[in-house]
């Protein structure tokens, strides 16, 4: 019976260390992802003012830091930053059809912050040609396009129809003695 107490006992001091293990890397990973979360909201504090100068930009950007498993920077709706693959590295990640793609990767946050002000101009400037384009095709008139045949033709296959059926029921009333020469 005393062997079986020094089991138990080996059992319960071996689950309470797993246990205390456990609760140390689960403190350690939400201490990694407190330490993302307050890293990417230094970020988005360093990019606001650079937004707050332009109309443009505070309607297309909503810097917002949204925690979860792996928090993130959102920049608009296909774009937004992590740190990835480590706490202490920025990665830019963009949205694509079919896949997301790291648009740039870097462990200096003054380095990413003046990533993401390019990134934005370049998208203030895309945004301003669809605009243009967009005005332009409006105020441009419609083309009008017919389906091909002119007015002209259109008057002669009637009158051709017109004569081919007068002619075919002159026909008939010939052939059935309706009619004589």
């Amino acid at each position: 019976m005393g062997s079986q107490m020094a089991e138990v006992d080996a059992l319960t001091k071996a689950l309470k260390d797993a246990r205390l293990a456990e609760a140390v890397q689960l403190d350690a990973i939400l201490n990694a992802r407190d330490a993302r979360i307050l890293r990417l909201g230094a970020l988005r504090d360093a990019v606001l003012p650079e937004l707050a100068a332009h109309d443009e930009a505070k309607k297309l950007f909503d810097l917002n830091v949204v925690e979860g498993e792996r928090p993130k920077l959102w920049l608009d709706l296909i774009s937004w930053v992590e740190m990835q693959p480590d706490p202490k590295t920025y990665r830019l990640v963009q949205s694509r059809e079919s896949a997301e793609g790291v648009l740039f990767e870097t462990t200096d946050a003054a380095e990413m912050q003046r990533y993401i002000i390019r990134v934005m101009a370049h998208r203030l400037i895309e945004r301003e040609r669809k605009q243009v384009s967009v005005a332009a095709s409006a105020t441009r008139e419609p083309e009008t396009k017919t389906a091909g045949y002119s007015f002209g033709a259109l008057v002669f296959v009637w009158i051709s129809g017109l004569a081919f059926g007068v002619l075919a029921l002159v026909a008939y009333g010939l052939i059935n003695g309706m009619l004589k020469i």
